[in-house]
């Protein structure tokens, strides 16, 4: 058996996305910290340090602003390495325009805390046009 939370929250970019969370209460940058080639967090201490990126939701605190985030984002994307979703707390527009050009759907102003109610592993699904985060618990 399995138990839905459904969670509200606004959405910055179009789009639906399902995936398996990958969650840190911290700040990542596109720039420096994550290979979009292998889509791992490559730097050294970061809490999701060797984790994989592609095919995730990743649930962060924010992204730290680069120019050259939509661009990383836009590499990950062809090496079928992106995140399919972010569920973000701070919204940074590096980023959303990252999420705006490649169709990856991100969502902000959740309703709930998403480091209390949603851990790694959970599967996640994001619609960012009603604004709704599902999170999908098994026992």
């Amino acid at each position: 058996m399995s138990e839905v939370l459904e969670i509200k929250a606004r959405g910055v970019t179009k789009g639906r996305a399902a995936g398996v969370a990958l969650v840190a209460d911290a700040t990542l940058s596109f720039w420096g910290e994550v290979d979009p080639v292998t889509g791992r967090v490559i730097a050294v201490g970061h809490p999701l340090e060797g984790q994989s990126l592609k095919g995730r939701v990743l649930v962060i605190r924010s992204t730290k602003g680069s120019s050259a985030t939509p661009m990383v984002l836009s590499l990950a994307q062809l090496e079928g390495t992106a995140p399919v979703a972010f569920v973000n707390l701070e919204v940074d527009s590096l980023a959303a325009l990252g999420s705006i050009v490649n169709r990856i759907p991100m969502v902000t102003d959740l309703e709930r805390n998403p480091f209390e109610v949603i851990r790694t592993g959970d599967q996640v699904e994001v619609d960012a046009d009603c604004g709704v985060v599902r999170v999908r618990y098994t026992d």
